[in-house]
């Protein structure tokens, strides 16, 4: 049983079909959101509360799709891991009991993770994320979900003004109501940074819920959401041997930078 540090190589994997080149930029992207963490304030709650964004262009998506499919044959083949099987980070890192019976072990573990976030190097136009470091929120009635949100959607504003391209959010199903309400609120009226009243009129006002289970894409930003979480809060014992603070390092290539000065496409709340 492998149990060291994840490692900022390659795995090695079965060689995936490369993705034509994109000569310009794409005509709309999709941003799939899901997050790690939870909302609550309270004792017992998680330290952290993160939201993960993977951008996938519209452009060429049935071929981003089947190369993770691709990738995903791949682990079924090595590890006999039913294709159907969610990879949520939680259920991996704590080496859920599908895991277990088919005796991986925590080196295994590690490289199911890192596959997954090595084929978003080649699919994905850019990943980031927004988290809120909980325990040391100074205000303790602090609206975490709606300060979140807000947070991310300002990104995606500023990233779509910018470029002109069209953003249509994609998030996990559980929160659909309260999703909708926050992305037709900000997309009417919203306010920049030195305080001028703006709306954001290429984020497309319909979201679009989606079944974890039944989208690999929303599976992978779940996976971007707790490697972040990890990256501001790093984590010790048995779940640092499969996800530690270098996982998110793997996505560098693909790192939105200019979602804050850490320079590294994480948010972080309240700034250190």
């Amino acid at each position: 049983m492998d149990s060291g540090r994840c490692g900022l190589s390659d795995p090695d994997s079965t060689a995936l079909t490369p993705l034509p080149d994109q000569v310009v930029g794409p005509r709309l992207e999709f941003a799939y959101i899901d997050e790690s963490g939870d909302t609550g304030m309270g004792a017992g709650g998680s330290a952290t509360f993160t939201l993960g964004c993977v951008l996938i262009p519209a452009d060429d998506w049935t071929t981003r799709l089947d190369h993770v499919i691709e990738m995903r044959r791949a682990v079924r083949d090595l590890y006999r891991i039913p294709m159907r099987q969610e990879a949520k980070a939680n259920h991996i890192v704590g080496v859920k009991k599908v895991y277990r019976d088919l005796g991986l072990g925590d080196g295994q573990m590690r490289d199911l993770y890192q596959r997954h976030l090595k084929s978003l190097v080649t699919v994905s136009s850019g990943v980031f994320a927004i988290s809120i470091r909980k325990d040391l929120v100074q205000k303790r009635d602090l609206d975490v979900f709606d300060r979140s949100w807000t947070y991310l959607l300002e990104r995606l504003r500023k990233r779509s003004d910018a470029s002109g391209v069209p953003i249509v959010i994609v998030h996990d199903i559980g929160q659909n109501d309260e999703v909708r309400k926050l992305v037709r609120r900000f997309r009417r009226i919203t306010w920049s940074a030195v305080g001028d009243r703006v709306n954001a009129r290429h984020i497309v006002e319909d979201s679009v819920p989606r079944d974890s289970q039944q989208s690999y894409f929303i599976q992978l930003a779940d996976l971007v959401a707790y490697a972040a979480s990890v990256k501001v809060l790093p984590r010790n014992g048995r779940t640092a041997k499969i996800c530690n603070d270098e996982m998110w390092d793997l996505l560098a290539p693909i790192h939105v930078d200019k979602v804050s000065q850490r320079g590294d496409g994480i948010y972080l709340f309240p700034p250190k």
